[in-house]
């Protein structure tokens, strides 16, 4: 049997093999690249040269279509030589992190590397190291020793796994391996997780789990939702699926420019923004819910951020009301009013004018309704509108040249030079071309603000809207805050999703036409209105959607929630997956978050130990502030890089801010910021969801500040921040969800 040493001499030289090899074709590939440059440029001038005057010569034409033909040609071997070297250049130092040894039915064992790219030799063929993305490789992900199989493009190809491995390879050199039935082992896991946070995501390609796999791979269904708790690493695999989609759908021309992104809010779109350049592909497009206002309304009307919804929410004495009346706004009741709204602004608000030419009629008005209302296609109002605009003008260009003759006879009959003539009948067909503009401005342009505001205006039009649907109790309420509310420059963002819904329906706007996969990240956030909005904007695109129930800040949400997700989209084909284990916070933080979640799902903490959380009263706010400093200030000189003290409100990060801001270096976090500071951050909990620190101190935690059931959400989000140390402190009797700690 062969010894530990030989085998470790036997990987030793394959990896120096494959370094070799790699060193090799990067010296190759910066050669090729530097003449394909010159040729490249040579190419271009020549072209330039040939081009001008070949401009009006006919003749010359198909001469100068072959010089952009070889421009093309070159031109791609140019990018495709610089894409492998900066790849390979990337991969050299760790080249592979994993093997297993595969023996397919009837063949003989072969063993697959698993690593970050494909390294192939182009003369042979012969595959190196297999792209973790690749097919055969989802077996070193979700196959233990034994028999396995791995669907290929020609079907499913079956066999045994006769070993399993994993690397730590550092600057090209093997510091150990080691063997295993699973997967993934702990020993690594442990290893990657203990490591301190950054501003921005790692990867976790090397540790995948068999049952982030499954969701990372899947290429079955229109609608995937991945229900997760926290630390189960729900972005991160949205992140990879991307990858493995940009990959695997290549030879279907998906590319980044294909894909959207749905944030929470621009910090954390630039925090997950490194993930896809560290697996070698480039960023897809990222947009938040208020960019999506902004690109479809531009500066005319202006939306209030989330996060400024949540702080003053958060703040308010009237929490519930608000929540009530976001929660309206957003739900399928509303829905229904505002479509209903649509229909019937479509057949009773729009009023159509006759279309008059120099006194002469030339489109009655019931004949424009009439031709409007009969929409066998479905066409949207907007577009509708529009088509009879261009139709009514076409006929009045031909109208004009005969008026314009007309006015010239006229004129001449009259006596007077030709030029004046001319430029009289010019001046009065533009007076009655501006007529008949006028008119038809009347009626063609729809103000969706000015009949979103009409909704809450007209009461006696909303209970006529509203009939039949079970309206809350406050409604008269909502409807007198909101017409008040409605009259400011700035609408508040619950309103904002209601008029964008409103406008998209009317005008039938096709924002991001080419997006073909839609990935919407903390998903619990969003109401059943913004999945309408994602379905109107969208059109035809597949999505997955993460999120977790128990991280809900405004709602009691309930997994019933996605259901109605998949009501609203319609997929031709869905799945809803759970990841119930949590793999960033140690053991200790995860059992002590565990009681905040009840209600909302099990979560399974991973077995890595480390410090238990502290739970600590102080006697006034002047210690609390000193003690949160001196906490911070300690976890830096123990090594740890990131820390946040959450506070819960933005309100109560500036009251901490200016106190410890004295004492120490600090960075505080609001929603203008779009990058994550290493160091110490001050915050408030909603600016801290899908974001990770080293340690986590939580700020006043006491039974006046965290009371309510949803304060229950806040605190959770609060301490599953932490990846190794967890603090808490607070100045009076502690929130009743810690009672049972003191």
């Amino acid at each position: 049997m062969i010894t530990y040493d030989e085998e470790l001499k036997l990987e030793q030289d394959y990896l120096k093999g494959v370094t070799d090899f790699l060193e090799q074709e990067i010296k190759t590939s910066e050669t090729h690249v530097g003449t394909q440059k010159k040729d490249l440029v040579a190419l271009r001038k020549e072209m330039f040269a040939e081009g001008i005057p070949a401009a009006d010569d006919y003749e010359r034409h198909i001469e100068l279509a072959q010089y952009q033909s070889m421009e093309h040609i070159e031109s791609s071997k140019y990018i495709y030589q610089q894409e492998k070297l900066q790849k390979y250049k990337k991969i050299i130092e760790k080249p592979y992190f994993g093997r297993f040894d595969f023996k397919e039915q009837g063949e003989d064992k072969e063993p697959i590397y698993v690593g970050y790219q494909n390294v192939m030799k182009d003369d042979t063929y012969e595959v190196m190291v297999y792209d973790w993305r690749a097919s055969i490789a989802s077996v070193f992900y979700r196959s233990e020793l034994g028999m396995a199989s791995y669907t290929a493009p020609n079907g499913e190809i079956k066999g045994e796994v006769l070993l399993k491995r994993q690397y730590e390879i550092d600057k090209r050199k093997l510091k150990y391996f080691f063997d295993s039935s699973v997967a993934i082992t702990d020993e690594i896991l442990q290893q990657a997780l203990g490591q301190n946070a950054s501003s921005h995501m790692k990867n976790i390609v090397e540790t995948i789990q068999k049952e982030q796999d499954q969701i990372i791979r899947d290429k079955d269904n229109d609608l995937l939702i991945v229900q997760g708790v926290a630390g189960s690493g729900k972005t991160s695999i949205a992140m990879h699926r991307i990858a493995f989609l940009l990959y695997d759908r290549m030879s279907e021309g998906l590319s980044h420019n294909n894909i959207m992104i749905i944030s929470p809010n621009n910090l954390f779109a630039e925090y997950i923004s490194n993930v896809l350049p560290a697996l070698g592909e480039q960023n897809v497009l990222q947009t938040t819910v208020e960019n999506i206002f902004e690109a479809c309304f531009g500066h005319s009307v202006r939306i209030r951020q989330r996060n400024s919804q949540l702080e003053y929410m958060i703040i308010s004495k009237y929490r519930e009301a608000i929540r009530r009346t976001i929660a309206f706004k957003g739900s399928t009741v509303f829905i229904e009013v505002l479509d209903r709204l649509v229909t019937h602004f479509e057949k009773h608000l729009i009023q159509f004018q006759d279309i008059i030419y120099d006194g002469e009629v030339i489109s009655k008005k019931e004949e424009l309704k009439k031709e409007f209302l009969d929409n066998s296609i479905q066409m949207p109002i907007g577009k509708r509108l529009n088509r009879m605009e261009r139709i009514i003008l076409k006929k009045l260009n031909t109208l004009e040249r005969i008026k314009q003759k007309e006015i010239q006879k006229e004129l001449q009959k009259q006596g007077g030079y030709e030029y004046e003539e001319e430029q009289e009948a010019r001046n009065r067909v533009r007076e009655y071309r501006q007529q008949v503009s006028d008119t038809l401005r009347s009626f063609i342009k729809v103000d969706a603000v000015g009949l979103y505001r009409r909704l809450f205006a007209d009461k006696a039009l909303f209970k006529q809207l509203a009939k039949g649907l079970e309206l809350p109790k406050d409604i008269e309420s909502i409807l007198f805050h909101t017409h008040k509310v409605l009259k400011g420059e700035t609408l508040p963002y619950e309103d904002g999703i209601a008029l964008l819904y409103l406008k998209l329906k009317i005008e039938g706007e096709s924002l991001y036409p080419q997006i073909k996969q839609v990935l919407i990240d903390e998903a619990q956030d969003y109401y059943p209105l913004h999945y309408k909005v994602f379905t109107e904007i969208f059109k035809g695109a597949q999505y997955t959607v993460l999120g977790d129930i128990g991280q809900s800040i405004e709602k009691e949400a309930a997994e019933a929630f996605y259901d109605e997700v998949v009501r609203i989209v319609q997929p031709k084909k869905a799945l809803k997956l759970k990841l119930t284990k949590s793999y960033r916070s140690s053991y200790e933080i995860s059992m002590f978050s565990q009681r905040l979640r009840e209600g909302t799902g099990v979560q399974i903490a991973f077995e890595r130990h480390d410090e238990v959380p502290e739970l600590v009263q102080k006697s006034s706010v002047n210690e609390l502030n000193k003690w949160a400093a001196d906490k911070a200030h300690s976890y830096q000189e123990q090594g740890f890089g990131t820390t946040a003290i959450i506070c819960k409100s933005q309100k109560q990060v500036e009251e901490v801010y200016r106190e410890i801001s004295k004492r120490m270096e600090i960075h505080r976090v609001d929603q203008k910021d779009v990058t994550l500071q290493k160091g110490i951050n001050i915050m408030p909990v909603y600016m801290a969801k899908g974001l990770e620190y080293d340690t986590v101190i939580v700020y006043d935690v006491s039974a006046e500040n965290y009371y309510e059931p949803a304060d229950k959400q806040l605190l959770y989000i609060a301490c599953t921040r932490a990846l190794h140390r967890l603090a808490l402190g607070y100045v009076g009797d502690v929130s009743p969800y810690f009672a049972d700690e003191v």
